[in-house]
C-alpha cells in the first residue's frame, strides 16, 4: 500500500540554521532516500517551495488569495511517496526522518 508522509515545520527556525546545519540535514534525508530507494519502497520525494497561492472552491466560483491558506508557524517543507506493506511500515520510516526545527510528519494512505 501506498502513504504519503508529509512534512512541515519551522520556516523561521530553519531560516535560523547556519549552513552547516542545513546541510547536514539535506545529507540525512538524501542517505534516507537511498535507503528507502534500495529497499524498494521510495515511490517520489521532493523539497517543496512555499505556497504561493491558495484557490478555494464554494458558491460555484473559485477565490484566489496568495500564500498558504494556514496561518501557522508550520509549513508544508517536503514530501516522501512510499510503497510500504502496512502502517506500521509506514510509521517506523517516518520516525527516520532527519530532525529540522519543528519537524511534524503526517502519514497519509493512499487508497
Amino acid at each position: 500500500m501506498r502513504y504519503l508522509l508529509l512534512l512541515f515545520g519551522d520556516a523561521e527556525g530553519e531560516a535560523a540554521l547556519t549552513a552547516d546545519e542545513r546541510r547536514s540535514i539535506v545529507e540525512a534525508h538524501r542517505r534516507l532516500g537511498a535507503e528507502l530507494r534500495e529497499r524498494g519502497a521510495l515511490i517520489e520525494a521532493e523539497a517543496l517551495c512555499p505556497a504561493v497561492a491558495t484557490v478555494r472552491m464554494g458558491d460555484g466560483r473559485a477565490s484566489v488569495t496568495d500564500g498558504p491558506f494556514a496561518e501557522t508557524k508550520e509549513q508544508l517543507g517536503s514530501f516522501y511517496l512510499l510503497e510500504c506493506a502496512d502502517l506500521e511500515e509506514a510509521i517506523a520510516y517516518a520516525r527516520r526522518i532527519p530532525e529540522s526545527p519543528g519537524l511534524a510528519v503526517e502519514v497519509i494512505p493512499i487508497d
